[in-house]
């Protein structure tokens, strides 16, 4: 009788560690879903306030083109120095890309996982 009721116990206790683990997988997969969803709207967010930044910068650019041509009389050059303007900070951006972008993001990305 006594190797019935342990036969059983042990029977019960495997269920309950099958239900557990279970429990567990889908545990996992719900906060790796939290922490995907979290990360893709930061992401996202991050992408609509760059395009708007983006189209700022291009708009003050165009008029401050425009005006330093009054002043100078060439619109061409007023635009060839913005040009070179950007290509600097092109060139800049690209040199230091780690430091400006890469870590920066990297961290983000990590620090939305992790928490």
């Amino acid at each position: 009788m006594e190797t019935k009721e342990l036969l059983s116990s042990a029977g019960e206790t495997i269920e309950y560690a099958k239900i557990y683990v279970e429990q567990q997988v889908d545990y996992f997969q719900l906060e790796a879903s939290k922490r995907l969803a979290r990360t893709t709207s930061n992401l996202v967010t991050l992408a609509i306030i760059s395009f708007l930044g983006f189209m700022v910068v291009l708009f003050l650019s165009i008029a401050i083109a425009f005006l330093i041509g009054q002043y100078w009389g060439s619109y061409g050059l007023a635009f060839l120095l913005l040009t070179g303007i950007y290509a600097l900070a092109a060139v800049l951006i690209y040199l230091f890309k780690r430091q400006i972008v890469t870590n920066p993001l990297t961290e983000m990305i990590i620090k939305n996982m992790l928490d």
